[in-house]
């Protein structure tokens, strides 16, 4: 099947538009099946640019390969740094109007990248683009996901965007992202976070007043194995999640010219930080942030004080 993908793929012609992110660790295995899935969207991709973040496996022999086999391909290999620090390298290079990512564990779906696209030229105001998404198990075997559903259900029922992000980010995943370049440049990179910088990210994409446009179609397929960052240290996830929640809430209300305070939508949030238990931690990173006069993680000190996270890990 897979070779059928890269036979089907046309050539880029000057359609060309979508410059797609992959940050590559220790997916020999899946890789492939990834790098297919963005060249069968077709020409509106103008470049996919691949970053080997110093995987010990055999990936970037894996991708040696693969780039030889379309001029699309940019790779290049570094250090381990992490998937923040290699997405901002990434997208730094980047030269598309329209920016994406795929993690290089998932994969996407036929004709995404031009609804995607579609999306963001029927509505000027929004300044990023996400889908539905549909499961898979290491094997790439469809599976269900209840958190998702549950997740879902909560925004679908009248919870306001930011709110239902911090009680499930249903949105999931970096993978998930269509991002205009103007949109990029205004929101910033991604944060030095382990677990949620995909949240952090978004979130403060929302506190600045950006819009996403949220397709209904299932158009990401999202890998869920054993090896998912997200499910190494359950502590670890709730002292990033308890920081990004109150980055998004400093950033909302005291930013240059925030709005007054909903406080109907305060409200909310803080039913929802109570509901998971953050309700404690949350305003301690708010006085934190709001200390040391910088509310956005990618430029806080907060996230290199050790002093401090250990203290919040008792608190969430």
């Amino acid at each position: 099947m897979l070779d059928s993908l890269w036979r089907r793929s046309p050539p880029s012609t000057g359609l060309a538009r979508v410059s797609v992110v992959v940050p590559l660790y220790n997916h020999a295995t899946y890789i492939e099946a990834a790098i297919a899935s963005i060249l069968s969207q077709g020409s509106v991709v103008k470049e996919i640019i691949v970053i080997d973040d110093g995987s010990t496996d055999k990936s970037a022999i894996v991708m040696d390969v693969l780039a030889r086999r379309d001029k699309r391909i940019v790779f290049t290999r570094q250090d381990n740094q992490g998937a923040h620090a290699t997405l901002n390298a990434g997208l730094a290079r980047c030269t598309g109007d329209l920016l994406a990512i795929l993690n290089s564990d998932d994969a996407y779906m036929p004709g995404r990248l031009n609804a995607l696209a579609a999306a963001l030229d029927a509505d000027a105001g929004a300044g990023i683009a996400a889908s539905g998404l549909q499961f898979m198990d290491g094997a790439g075997v469809a599976i269900a996901n209840p958190w998702y559903v549950e997740a879902l259900a909560f925004h679908q029922a009248g919870a306001d965007l930011g709110g239902a992000l911090i009680n499930g980010n249903f949105l999931m995943t970096t993978s998930n992202l269509m991002i205009r370049r103007a949109a990029w440049d205004s929101i910033g990179p991604f944060a030095a976070l382990r677990y949620v910088h995909d949240l952090d990210w978004l979130l403060r994409a929302l506190a600045l007043g950006h819009r996403i446009a949220r397709l209904d179609q299932d158009l990401l397929r999202y890998r869920i194995h054993t090896r998912n960052t997200i499910s190494e240290e359950h502590s670890g996830v709730r002292v990033e999640w308890a920081i990004t929640a109150a980055a998004y809430l400093t950033t909302l209300w005291d930013r240059p010219g925030a709005p007054p305070i909903a406080w109907d939508q305060a409200g909310a949030v803080q039913s929802v930080l109570r509901h998971h238990a953050l309700d404690r931690a949350v305003p301690l990173c708010m006085a934190y942030l709001r200390r040391h006069g910088a509310a956005s993680l990618d430029r806080a000190p907060l996230l290199a004080d050790s002093a401090f996270k250990t203290i919040l890990k008792e608190w969430v």
